[in-house]
């Protein structure tokens, strides 16, 4: 039977489809690279005289963009060399950090931004990072200099258009791409910023292995780049939506063909829902991650693979218009390759780059020794991934990584309703009211009260906004205070304050500097408990972390003792120079309704904790706290606590404790420990305890 079997296996296999081996040859590659920079230089000079500018529905009104600069310079006369600014010199100095560091640590991004990057140098999220790198209390190294809890721009475009290149160093290699351009994006940007980053570095990775650009390889790359980027990302759904009405737009067009596309039509789409009157105040300002993300999708789609047509929409879509023309004709460029850009504009295209703004030796470079640098470090994520190269000259070919498999970031799905007793109650029908110093009423999230009570404590991925006391023209008052009223009276034991976001007085404000704080925060705070609207401060208050000016989104759990009470609030002097705070949610914690007798840290079990609470008690006299033991609020804590104790010792345990057990694992403080476990061991053997 043997000689049939290995027969059969022979066969099967020369009858197995083959599986094609990805290859890009080297000579291809380089003018790739070569168009990829040059369509980059091409798409953000076409955009920088209107950057900015235009910001409202439809974009810029004009039906053409000019095309003179390629040729001229802002002098009139010929022009001799390109000017790069943050949309091309972050990517050479990406690139150049990985022809010698091919998998960057976060300390080594660290130290390329400290060695290329003065202090202080760009703008927004980029200015933000380079001043944490170096303040002294403390400094900080990536991701924390692009964390939502440093870096006020943390939300902005920086990473997305600084990160592209590292895509196509990835050729075909998207999760690879991703990871690497994620790893660069966090120096800036944090959550859905750094998903838009990931989501053009996979573009220009599949991008780099496709021939020609037309409108179905478009359409096509974006689907791949989109699977790079958690589905409960603000970035995919932005995408998502763009595609979604171009795709409506494409229908209704071959439906009825005398019914042009119009890209204007989508961008009041756009507008409307991201920035506009359905937009609950998340958008940003023209500088944010998610409207520019739109705008470079809805260029590239509605410029089908046209070179100039993608600029074109690029450019008069506004916002952040010369960032977004500069990736989508990049991604162009990458394809078609340098020899396959408009013959007009390579025609009067001078090969002169001058790297402005970081600290290099030579600034004077060209377009074809950049192309040949970005080369170079490709061929060591190339390898690095598993991949080989073979032959020399015009036959020198890259052997990619056969699988182009993609696992997406965490997801990180909003909460259904709020946690805590918030939750418990609503739940159980029940009401809970939120109120404030300021309670403002309105759609936005800054006015949206309901919002801190509606369990969504993460706003990296949703763009949520916190709520704001501030009313953007006067200075606040001297305190601010946030309150949950309960339907019912409650137990309460803890609340976790939730901050919002920290303001300065200038966009581009340094972080280290608490004086240039506009508001957002408290300069102290305590916990108060009410009942029937009678607010009294909480014993025993305890802090997770101390309140930081300089740190934003803090959680900062405050616990008490425990307090039977129908309301609480937080209560302290607002802090910065307008006095205001910023709240993303409230939550208290604790049981609905008064404790169970013996329950002393109100926890809903009388076990082993209640125990050492009562015999740290014992003998108290007049006035002895819930807490300490005191259950028959006669005002001591003796044996008829000690029966109360033992008759519902075990009442919310799945499995009752041993006392003796556990007493002597945990040891109980004086007074009378050893009193004190004689008396338990008599009360449970005499069958007091309770459901005997």
């Amino acid at each position: 039977m043997r000689p049939v079997v290995y027969t059969f296996m022979v066969a099967a296999l020369l009858c197995s489809p083959a599986i094609a081996e990805r290859t890009l040859l080297a000579d291809d590659y380089a003018d790739k690279l070569a168009g990829m920079w040059l369509g980059e230089i091409l798409g953000n000079y076409a955009g920088r005289p209107t950057e900015g500018r235009f910001k409202i529905p439809g974009g810029n009104p004009a039906a053409e963009i000019s095309w003179d600069f390629v040729a001229t310079g802002d002098d009139g006369l010929p022009r001799t060399r390109w000017d790069g600014d943050d949309d091309t010199v972050l990517e050479w100095m990406y690139a150049a950090s990985l022809t010698t560091t091919p998998a960057p640590t976060h300390a080594d991004v660290r130290q390329t931004w400290e060695t290329y990057v003065p202090m202080p140098s760009f703008y927004i999220a980029n200015k933000q990072a380079r001043w944490l790198m170096a303040s002294p209390t403390p400094d900080r190294t990536p991701p924390q200099t692009g964390s939502i809890k440093y870096n006020m721009h943390w939300y902005a475009i920086d990473s997305q258009i600084t990160t592209e290149a590292v895509g196509a160093l990835t050729p075909g290699m998207r999760q690879h791409a991703a990871d690497l351009s994620g790893r660069f994006a966090r120096a800036t940007n944090d959550g859905y910023a750094v998903h838009a980053a990931q989501f053009y570095a996979a573009l220009y990775a599949a991008g780099a292995m496709e021939t020609a650009a037309d409108a179905a390889t478009i359409e096509s790359l974006i689907a791949k780049g989109l699977e790079v980027v958690p589905t409960t990302s603000r970035t995919h759904e932005v995408i998502a939506d763009v595609v979604a009405w171009y795709n409506a737009d494409k229908a209704a067009h071959a439906a009825d063909p005398s019914d042009p596309m119009n890209w204007r039509d989508t961008h009041a789409l756009v507008y409307a829902k991201y920035v506009g009157d359905d937009a609950h105040g998340r958008y940003r300002g023209w500088i944010e991650s998610t409207v520019n993300t739109a705008m470079t999708t809805l260029s590239l789609l509605y410029g089908g693979g046209d070179f100039k047509e993608t600029v074109a929409v690029g450019v008069l879509a506004g916002f952040d218009n010369d960032c977004n023309p500069a990736t989508a004709a990049g991604l162009i460029g990458l394809i078609n390759g340098a020899s396959g850009l408009p013959a007009d504009l390579t025609a009067a295209t001078v090969d002169a780059y001058r790297i402005n703004s970081l600290n290099v030796a030579e600034r004077d470079t060209t377009i074809t020794d950049i192309a040949t640098m970005l080369q170079t470090a490709a061929e060591a994520q190339i390898l690095a991934a598993g991949g080989s190269i073979s032959g020399s000259g015009a036959t020198r070919t890259y052997h990619l990584p056969d699988a182009d498999t993609v696992v997406c970031g965490p997801e990180r799905p909003d909460p259904t309703g709020a946690g805590g007793l918030v939750g418990l109650i609503q739940q159980a029908g029940g009401d809970v009211t939120p109120s404030a110093s300021r309670h403002w009423v309105g759609a936005s999230d800054r006015r949206n009260l309901l919002g801190i009570i509606d369990g969504v404590i993460d706003v990296t991925y949703n763009g949520h906004l916190p709520y704001q006391t501030y009313d953007y023209t006067t200075v606040g008052e001297a305190e601010d205070w946030y309150a949950l009223d309960f339907d019912r009276d409650v137990t309460l034991t803890k609340v976790i304050f939730h901050e919002g976001d920290i303001t300065w007085e200038t966009i581009n404000g340094n972080p280290a500097d608490p004086d240039g704080i506009r508001g957002g925060y408290f300069d102290d705070l305590t916990v108060e408990v009410g009942v029937d609207g009678v607010f009294t401060e909480v014993t025993g208050l305890q802090f997770s972390e101390a309140l930081d000016p300089l740190v934003f989104f803090q959680q900062i759990e405050l616990t008490f003792d425990p307090a039977v009470a129908d309301a609480v609030r937080i209560r302290g002097a607002a802090g910065g120079s307008r006095r205001f705070t910023s709240i993303a949610e409230l939550e208290a914690f604790g049981l609905i309704g008064a404790p169970t007798a013996g329950d002393a840290n109100a926890d809903g079990c009388v076990d082993i904790d209640d125990l050492i609470a009562l015999a740290a008690g014992y003998g108290t006299g007049a006035g002895a706290p819930w807490h300490r033991g005191d259950f028959s609020g006669d005002g001591a804590v003796d044996l008829i606590d000690l029966g109360l104790l033992a008759d519902n010792y075990g009442y919310g345990v799945d499995t009752p404790l041993d006392f003796q057990a556990d007493l002597q694992a945990t040891g109980i403080p004086e007074p009378a420990t050893g009193a004190m476990m004689m008396m338990i061991g008599a009360m449970w053997a005499t069958g007091r305890k309770r459901g005997s």
